[in-house]
């Protein structure tokens, strides 16, 4: 009986505490009216500055509108304005003591008071502003071309970063981040910026514009409702933009070491990406948000097409469809490597006896083997820094991610600029493009057959390869088609995609309008994933040579010997470099 009466009086006391409390913000809500019946009028402004002027729609989503006016201007007295004494102010200090020392501690601390980033009669917690808003802020004093400039020093793709990300993320320290999605109109110069309240009700029904993403009215944005936002926004000139945000705003301002690891954000399955809200613009100005389904920015199909976070926000059906890409890839080596091996005897005593004579074909110019290695060089260097950046918590192949980043974007435009010499070497100055990487009607007939039967049948026999390689017809019909698909197709998607995911200002619209950053991540990946099969193929088909190393011998010194049998028909004569 004393523990029940005991907690029915402590109930009781909160009752009445909170009915007090109740009372007092409702009596400075009152009072508060008296103020603005004068501050909230523009006309104020004529007659005593810009300054005393009060939004009264702003005011009353801030925290300081549940207190009186007079409990920060104490001695305003009953007779005001007509005394003629102007109002005192209190400091920040009175009420956050706390936040002040920690700002103080701060390397702002000496430069700023609270006022030149805060408007009293505007302040509103952290889930009422947008990261844009915020970078507003901190740009008065620290203009984006500066900043910009000391970013470069050491964080890759720094424009991106701080246009995706709001300065408190990075310089405050907070226990748990989310993502923030904004929805962003497309302005006539074809920039985009945050859509304003009026711009989203003209476009959005009775139920008022979270239905433009909340189709069903449930509070509640589902991967559906997501998908269908982003592609109705599209034909609209809206989209969806997402900014990491922290949920806690501290006021340390310091430099994180963490955040210089990129492994912070850039790894799969951090807090830091796992939640997501969407905010919807109010007529005050500031934001009302919904929750979105976990995982929306996780799925290449469903998550907004206009973030990403290379290495964070994969796609696992993705990586799953490339790693079966390059399984399939290895294969080949494997499977044929093995029959190979039992049937080694075979081609040890199976190789024609009446083999006599050996001629020397002179198969590839100085500028094709200089472009080959060069190009395979940093086609390995692609791969292998690729496979950091998608999969950073598992291989540290290159030491930090930043490092891989950076090896992996000079790569990729080393090989953007010898594709292009192959391009030109064999269209403007061989002339002979078509007729090596095209297959002939015979190719297609006759030829793909034969080394079909070839590779996987008869070589295990010790039978001779049918094809004899010319300087006027280099390869096989199968290499021919292989090298077709590879060179024309895969290899220019990877370079295009590549570039595309630079970041280049120019081409952000084409990037955008190709289905935005994950779906050019996603065919980037996945054409990266068929190199890369390719790669191991490649590599063990040069193998099958009378040495292992015997094609590897040929494009370094440009020479093949080719063996004849008696009566056969002899290559062309070797030609000089």
């Amino acid at each position: 009986m004393r523990s029940r009466g005991a907690i029915i009086a402590r109930v009781s006391w909160l009752l009445a505490l909170g009915t007090l409390a109740c009372a007092v913000a409702s009596d400075g809500a009152a009072e508060n009216r008296d103020c603005l019946a004068c501050h909230g009028e523009r006309s104020i402004i004529k007659t005593g500055g810009e300054h005393l002027y009060v939004d009264p729609l702003r005011f009353t989503e801030t925290s300081h509108n549940l207190v009186k006016c007079v409990s920060c201007h104490a001695s305003v007295t009953d007779r005001h304005p007509a005394d003629g004494t102007r109002p005192s102010r209190a400091t920040c200090q009175e009420c956050h003591d706390s936040i002040t020392q920690e700002y103080a501690g701060s390397r702002h601390g000496a430069n700023a008071a609270c006022a030149d980033c805060h408007d009293p009669h505007q302040a509103r917690k952290l889930i009422y502003v947008s990261g844009v808003q915020i970078n507003a802020v901190c740009t008065r004093c620290h203009p984006l071309p500066a900043a910009m400039a000391r970013h470069e020093q050491w964080l890759p793709q720094a424009g991106l970063h701080l246009d995706q990300l709001p300065c408190i993320t990075c310089h405050t320290g907070s226990p748990n981040y989310f993502i923030n999605l904004f929805i962003e109109q497309q302005a006539p110069d074809g920039t985009f910026r945050l859509a304003t309240y009026d711009e989203l009700v003209r476009r959005a029904d009775e139920r008022g514009i979270s239905s433009l993403v909340d189709t069903n009215g449930d509070r509640f944005v589902s991967l559906q409702e997501l998908r269908a936002a982003n592609r109705q926004g599209r034909s609209m000139g809206m989209r969806l933009r997402g900014l990491m945000m922290p949920e806690v705003m501290t006021h340390s301002y310091q430099l994180l070491d963490n955040r210089r690891d990129c492994t912070f954000c850039h790894v799969s399955g951090t807090r830091n990406t796992q939640s997501s809200v969407i905010s919807f613009p109010t007529p005050t100005g500031s934001y009302q948000r919904l929750p979105v389904e976990k995982g929306a920015v996780l799925d290449i199909l469903y998550g907004t097409p206009d973030f990403y976070m290379t290495g964070a926000t994969r796609s696992k059906a993705l990586s799953i469809v490339g790693g079966l890409i390059v399984a399939c890839g290895l294969l080949v080596p494997v499977g044929h490597g093995s029959v190979r091996f039992l049937t080694r005897r075979k081609r040890e005593h199976g190789s024609p006896a009446h083999t006599a004579k050996v001629v020397i074909v002179y198969l590839h110019a100085l500028p094709i083997r200089v472009w080959h290695w060069l190009h395979a060089i940093a086609f390995v260097t692609l791969i292998l820094t690729g496979v950091q950046i998608r999969f950073p918590e598992a291989f540290r192949l290159f030491g930090g991610y930043r490092a891989a980043v950076y090896l992996h974007n000079t790569a990729g435009i080393v090989l953007a600029v010898t594709m292009l010499y192959w391009l030109l070497y064999y269209v403007v100055i061989a002339h002979t493009v078509g007729r090596m990487y095209v297959p002939s009607g015979e190719d297609l007939k006759h030829g793909l057959v034969r080394q079909v039967i070839f590779y996987f049948f008869n070589y295990f026999r010790g039978k001779p390869n049918p094809f004899h390689a010319t300087p006027e017809n280099k390869f096989n019909a199968l290499q021919k088609l292989a090298y077709l698909v590879i060179m024309f197709v895969f290899m220019p998607l990877v370079i295009v995609t590549g570039i595309l995911l630079l970041d280049v200002a120019l081409l952000r619209d084409v990037l955008f309008m190709a289905g935005g950053i994950k779906v050019i991540d996603g065919l980037h990946f996945l054409a990266a994933s068929c190199l890369c099969a390719f790669l191991f193929i490649h590599v063990y088909l040069t193998t099958l040579g009378p040495t292992p190393f015997w094609e590897i011998r040929t494009m370094w010194k440009g020479w093949e010997e080719e063996e004849v049998e008696k009566g056969g028909k002899v290559p062309a004569a070797p030609q000089n470099p």
